[in-house]
C-alpha cells in the first residue's frame, strides 16, 4: 500500500508539472486510464488516486468512460510565473548537485551496470516493471542499472533526485531507443546513450539556468529563500526510541557511560536529550532487551553490555531499520572514495587537523561503527556541498544502527575480535603526509570490508548457532545478500 502511494505521487507530480508549465493546455485530454496504465506499469487503482488527487486540486475534470480533460486556465504568463516559482528556489540547489552529483552517482553506475550484464547474461534479467517510469523517458535506463544493487535506499534518492530537479518536465518528448540487442545488453550501446542522456539533460540544466538568471528584478525573485534538496530517506519512520536507543550505545562505545557506569536519571535523560520521559522510559526498554542496560530497584539503570536472546533483532520493526542500516552501509561503500577525496581536498587546513585529532581518539576503541561515524560526521559538517553534507548526514543517522549490531554482538560473546589500529595508524600517517588520494584508498577499503561483512550475514548466522544450541524454539532471520564486485 505505500509503495502505491509514492507511485501514484509520482504519476500526480508528472502531470502536476506538465498542467503548470503549460504543456497540457485547457481542454487538452489526458491518455485513457488503460493507456496511463500500460506506459507506467501500474495498477489501475494506482493511476486512479493520482487522477482523483489532480481532480480535486483543479487540474483535471474526469467522467465516467471518459478520458480526463485539462480544466486548468492557465495563460504564457502564468506558465512562466509557475516555472520561476518552482525553479528560482532550488537555483542554488540546482548548481549544486549539477556540479557535486557525479561524486555520487558515477560509481554506482558503473558498478550497476556491470551488475546488469551479469544478470542478463545468467538469464536473471527482468525488465522494469511497476516503477512509476515511462518506458519511453530516459529515465529508465539509469534505473534498470540501479534497481540491480536490490538497494531500496539508493532508489528513494534517485527519485527524490529527479523530483528535486523536475526531471519529469523535459522541454521536448525523448525517445529512447532499446539498449538490449537479441535479448542481451549491449554495454557499448548503453554506455553511449547514458552520454547522449547526460548530454541532454545538461542542455535542459542550462536552458532552465538561462531562464531563472534572466528574470528581470521587477518579480522580486532574486532574493527569494532557497529550497534545499532534503533527503527522506525512510520508508517507515524509525521509532523515536529505537533512534535514541542508538545513540546511547554509542555513547557508551565512547566511554561516555563506561561498562558498569550508572544512566542518569530520567528526568535528565529527557533534558539531555529532548525527549518526554515516556520516550526515555521506552528507549531504556529497548536497552534492556538488548542486554545493555540493566535496572536496578532504587538505584538507576547500570551499563552492563550482559549476553541476551539475539531473537530480540528478529522483531519487526528491528529488521525494517537494520534493513535501512544495511543499504546505507552499501551506499558509502560505492561512494565513500569520492566524496572523501574531495572533501579533504576542498577544506581548510585547520579542518583537516581538527579531523586528525579526532582519528587520534580511535586508537584503542577497535570498533568499526565508530571509525565510520568519525568519517561521516566530518563529511556531513565540513564537505562544501549542501546536497552532499544532506546525503552524508542522513546516512550517518542509518549508521547509528550499528551500535545496535555492535552490542548485540558484543553480549553474545559472538563479536569478532577486531584491531584496527594499523589502520587508524596509516589513516594518521597519510593525513600528516597531506597524501588524500592514500586516504580515501584506505577508506574504501575499510568499508569494503565493512560491508561485506554485513552483506554475508555473519552476525546473523553466529547468533542463530548460538540461539538454537540454547534450545529455544524459533531462529533468527538468516538471509545471504549477494556480495557486490
Amino acid at each position: 500500500m505505500e509503495n502505491d502511494n509514492v507511485l501514484s505521487e509520482l504519476i500526480y507530480e508528472y502531470y502536476e508539472s506538465r498542467i503548470l508549465f503549460g504543456m497540457y493546455q485547457y481542454g487538452d485530454q489526458l491518455r485513457s486510464i488503460s493507456q496511463i496504465c500500460a506506459s507506467f506499469g501500474l495498477a489501475r487503482n494506482t493511476v486512479q488516486t493520482a487522477l482523483d488527487k489532480l481532480e480535486a486540486a483543479g487540474y483535471i475534470k474526469t467522467e465516467q468512460r471518459k478520458m480526463a480533460i485539462i480544466v486548468y486556465q492557465g495563460t504564457e504568463k502564468t506558465f512562466r510565473e509557475n516555472a520561476m516559482k518552482y525553479f528560482v528556489p532550488r537555483r542554488d540547489g540546482m548548481l549544486d548537485i549539477n556540479q557535486q552529483g557525479a561524486l555520487l552517482f558515477s560509481t554506482v553506475w558503473e558498478m550497476g551496470l556491470k551488475n546488469l550484464e551479469r544478470s542478463i547474461s545468467a538469464g536473471l534479467y527482468k525488465k522494469t516493471n511497476a516503477t512509476g517510469i515511462l518506458s519511453e523517458e530516459p529515465t529508465k535506463l539509469y534505473y534498470d542499472v540501479l534497481r540491480t544493487f536490490n538497494n531500496g535506499l539508493m532508489e528513494s534518492l534517485y527519485w527524490q533526485f529527479l523530483r528535486y530537479l523536475n526531471y519529469f518536465y523535459p522541454n521536448k518528448e525523448y525517445g529512447m531507443v532499446n539498449y538490449m540487442e537479441d535479448g542481451l545488453l549491449s554495454v557499448e550501446k548503453a554506455t553511449r546513450m547514458k552520454a547522449e542522456t547526460d548530454a541532454y539533460y545538461y542542455q535542459n540544466f542550462l536552458e532552465v539556468k538561462a531562464f531563472v538568471d534572466s528574470i528581470p528584478e521587477e518579480h522580486h525573485l532574486k532574493n527569494v529563500p532557497q529550497i534545499p534538496f532534503t533527503w527522506t530517506m525512510y520508508r517507515k519512520r524509525p521509532q523515536v526510541r529505537y533512534t535514541l536507543a542508538s545513540t546511547i550505545i554509542r555513547e557508551i562505545f565512547w566511554e561516555v557511560y563506561p561498562v558498569g557506569s550508572y544512566l542518569p536519571s530520567l528526568p535528565k535523560m529527557a533534558e539531555r536529550y529532548h525527549v518526554s520521559l515516556s520516550t526515555v522510559r521506552r528507549t531504556l526498554d529497548v536497552l534492556h532487551s538488548l542486554g545493555v542496560t540493566k535496572a536496578y530497584m532504587g538505584v538507576g539503570t547500570r551499563v552492563c553490555m550482559e549476553p541476551i536472546n539475539p531473537y530480540i533483532l528478529n522483531t519487526r520493526e528491528m529488521q525494517e531499520n537494520l534493513t535501512l542500516h544495511k543499504e546505507g552501509m552499501e551506499f558509502l561503500f560505492l561512494t565513500i572514495y569520492n566524496v572523501t577525496l574531495f572533501t579533504l581536498e576542498s577544506i581548510t587546513v585547520e579542518k583537516r587537523e581538527a579531523l586528525l585529532q579526532e582519528i587520534s581518539k580511535l586508537h584503542g576503541k577497535n570498533n568499526d561503527i565508530l571509525c565510520i561515524d568519525v568519517l561521516l560526521k566530518f563529511i556531513s559538517t565540513e564537505v562544501p556541498s549542501v546536497f552532499l553534507r544532506e546525503c552524508y548526514g542522513k546516512l550517518r543517522e542509518l549508521m547509528a544502527w550499528g551500535y545496535i549490531f555492535s552490542a548485540v554482538l558484543r553480549g553474545s560473546g559472538e563479536q569478532p575480535h577486531m584491531d584496527l589500529n594499523d589502520f587508524i595508524a596509516q589513516l594518521e600517517t597519510d593525513m600528516m603526509a597531506e597524501h588524500w588520494t592514500a586516504c580515501a584508498q584506505s577508506w574504501q577499503a575499510f568499508m569494503r570490508i565493512d560491508w561485506t561483512f554485513y552483506a554475508q550475514g555473519f552476525h546473523w548466522k553466529t547468533l542463530r548457532i548460538r540461539y538454537e544450541d540454547s534450545g529455544v524454539k524459533g531462529s533468527c532471520n538468516v538471509k545471504q545478500e549477494r556480495i557486490w564486485g
